[in-house]
């Protein structure tokens, strides 16, 4: 397969802490210091199935902790975790952090995070509906890429950047709403999103980048402002 996969072997735990704690279920890495939990995996596969709720905060040793943060590929390949609910306490979502998750319908972000790792979502093949937080700056590569029961999305106008490949293979994907505040969207940003039928890029776009809607054979209409002038290889290969 033809993809720049982003792996990043720099990712840093997000929190300094001993070995993770389970409370109700639910694994935490908790800093004694700050007082705030992060929930995380263990080596185990398929550790969560499901439907998982993530309290607020948590109380371990006679301590309260404040649930910040959910760590990088805590939920990565847990076919069976079927719901997630993510508190309003939450600010980080890992990169990872649920690749793979292929019996998943449907995820609300709550609008306290700010930041989604990169391949947070990947390949949950059974996502049909996302409500992302209006919080979010950027959302991260390959975010959503291969969710393919994914119908529609509305990115909110917090959202500046799309990094490259977020929704790539979203075979389902019929509409996409870009808000005005995007600046730039990545290279494969839509490829192959062959139910794709019409986009219109924001205003302060000025480039298409490479391969960004790749092989979307359902497009019809695509409206390009003139803040363009750079649209680059491939940008439309396919879209016959």
């Amino acid at each position: 397969m033809k993809k720049l996969f982003f792996i990043l072997l720099a990712f840093l735990p997000m929190l300094a802490s001993a070995d993770p704690v389970k409370i109700n279920g639910i694994w935490y890495n908790l800093d004694s210091k700050t007082k705030v939990a992060e929930v995380t995996g263990t080596s185990v596969s398929n550790l969560y199935s499901g439907e998982i709720v993530i309290p607020s905060t948590v109380t371990s040793g006679g301590k309260k902790y404040t649930v910040t943060s959910i760590d990088k590929s805590t939920f990565y390949g847990c076919d069976n975790l079927t719901s997630i609910t993510i508190p309003n306490s939450v600010t980080t979502i890992g990169g990872f952090a649920f690749y793979q998750c292929r019996s998943l319908t449907s995820v609300t972000i709550p609008n306290s995070v700010t930041s989604i790792g990169v391949q947070a979502f990947w390949g949950c093949t059974a996502l049909k509906s996302i409500t992302l937080s209006n919080s979010l700056a950027s959302l991260d590569a390959w975010v959503f890429a291969y969710c393919t029961s994914l119908v529609s999305v509305t990115i909110p106008n917090s959202v500046t950047t799309i990094i490259g490949g977020i929704f790539s293979n979203c075979t389902s994907l019929t509409s996409v709403t870009i808000p005005s505040t995007v600046t730039f969207i990545g290279m494969y940003s839509f490829e192959e999103c062959t139910s794709l039928t019409s986009v219109t890029i924001p205003n302060n776009v000025t480039s298409i980048e490479l391969e960004t809607f790749r092989n979307c054979s359902s497009l019809k209409t695509v409206t390009i402002p003139n803040s363009v002038t750079t649209i680059k290889k491939q940008a439309f290969e396919g879209c016959i």
